[in-house]
């Protein structure tokens, strides 16, 4: 990694690392007093309306983030504009998709197809539904300039945003939900966060101001690329979301929105990582594929080692300290998120294992990524119906973990197919999950 490369992917890497822990920070904190002000069954609900939104992003994903990144014509005004206005046909399409869902929602709870014992059956669903697809229309018009700081490794300005809007979304749902208390305050906390980053992402000064263009090229390259980040994207959605998708048929609100709680504090540090792989991570590999294809190994095991060291022994930590965790940040109502919290810590062992994925995307080969997502996916939707109907909420989260090893196995077996495979670096770092387990003991 020569010199100019390093200092802007660790730039970048502290700006998205700071943002994130902030982030988070704020997350915990808002979920920490609204879940003293709202019950439970609320946050399930929310939970099914975030997993509803965001299966409609990605099953309509045309990969512009990984194109603008890796495109020689990533920075040619044609290019970003047509990117643009796609990105804005794309938000208007998911926007009327999403309102047919919750007329069919609103139609099959009337006539009794869904049970009002679970989340899919609750009355108010359908209305908050189309209230917060609201959402992707507004992110729709955001600027195409944020796509571009990550090809640039300029991420300061994108971060500040994020965090910008977060806060004045988190201030809104707080005093909302201090007022009335209810449900509605999640949701239209999200609406301002998303109307605050759409404007603030047009003060970015990096070039012309964004405006229509169809560049026929450029329509045809993006599309051709990103016909297997389409794919890889609705395989991501199942795969990342598909628990809470699947449990919203089989659990009460009560049940999903206690295991919500587990979940979010399980995936904070993964969403760190992952962002970290995608924003920072992927253009590094990205710019050493396109100028020193023979320096690729030896960049993705020094960045895979220091992921596999933080993730195995966070881990661990969490594994052997995750019912007290959660008996000193919540209330009693959420007590069984302890032992999941427990479990849903293995999962973050697979983390390293998404790099694999920017690998083969930085080369182009997006199609093996798709591969990989697929037999992933297989394998959970087999193993979570099966072990929950056999052993409950527990034996769903542990199909999660499964499914996570899975990727695991499958990624190593494509990567010395394609390029390299050392196991003794993929090991290597086991020794950490140990550490944070007796960490976890010590702490408890």
């Amino acid at each position: 990694m020569d010199k100019t490369l390093k200092q802007r992917a660790t730039r970048s890497g502290v700006w998205v690392i700071l943002g994130h822990l902030t982030s988070q920070g704020l997350r915990l904190g808002g979920n920490l007093i609204l879940t003293r002000l709202l019950v439970p069954e609320m946050f399930g609900v929310m939970a099914i309306i975030t997993v509803i939104m965001g299966g409609l992003a990605m099953f309509s994903d045309v990969g512009l983030l990984q194109n603008i990144v890796q495109s020689k014509r990533g920075e040619e005004p044609d290019y970003l504009n047509t990117a643009w206005t796609i990105q804005i046909i794309r938000g208007f399409f998911i926007f009327l998709i999403a309102l047919m869902s919750a007329v069919g929602l609103y139609y099959a709870g009337q006539v009794g197809y869904l049970s009002g014992d679970t989340v899919y059956g609750n009355k108010q669903l359908p209305f908050l539904l189309v209230i917060a697809s609201i959402s992707v229309v507004i992110s729709a018009f955001n600027s195409i300039h944020i796509l571009l700081l990550n090809r640039r490794l300029m991420l300061g300005k994108s971060v500040t945003i994020e965090l910008f809007s977060q806060i004045i979304g988190l201030i809104f749902m707080l005093t909302w939900a201090w007022y009335l208390r209810d449900i509605w305050a999640l949701v239209f906390g999200g609406l301002v966060a998303t109307f605050t980053k759409m404007l603030l992402s047009h003060s970015l000064n990096l070039g012309e101001r964004c405006r229509f263009c169809w560049d026929k090229e450029a329509v045809h390259e993006i599309f051709h690329f990103g016909k297997w980040i389409f794919i890889s994207s609705i395989l991501g959605f199942l795969l990342s979301r598909g628990d809470r998708l699947l449990l919203g048929s089989l659990v009460s609100a009560e049940i999903l929105g206690i295991y919500t709680v587990a979940f979010l504090l399980a995936t904070a540090l993964k969403g760190l990582i992952t962002k970290l792989i995608s924003s920072v991570f992927y253009p590094v590999l990205s710019e050493t594929a396109r100028s020193s294809a023979g320096n690729l190994e030896n960049i993705y095991y020094r960045i895979r080692n220091k992921i596999d060291a933080i993730t195995f022994f966070i881990a661990g930590v969490l594994y052997s300290s995750g019912e007290a965790i959660i008996s000193v940040l919540y209330d009693a109502r959420y007590q069984e998120a302890g032992w999941m919290l427990s479990i849903l810590s293995l999962t973050l062992i697979g983390t390293g294992s998404f790099l694999s994925g920017q690998c083969f995307l930085a080369n182009g080969k997006s199609k093996i990524v798709t591969k990989i997502a697929s037999i992933q996916m297989i394998s959970f939707y087999s193993l979570l119906p099966l072990l929950f109907f056999k052993y409950g909420i527990a034996g769903a989260i542990w199909a999660m973990v499964v499914s996570a090893f899975v990727r695991i196995l499958i990624s190593s077996i494509y990567m010395k197919i394609y390029f390299f495979h050392d196991f003794r670096k993929e090991i290597i770092m086991i020794p950490f999950i140990f550490l944070g387990i007796v960490l976890g003991q010590v702490i408890v």
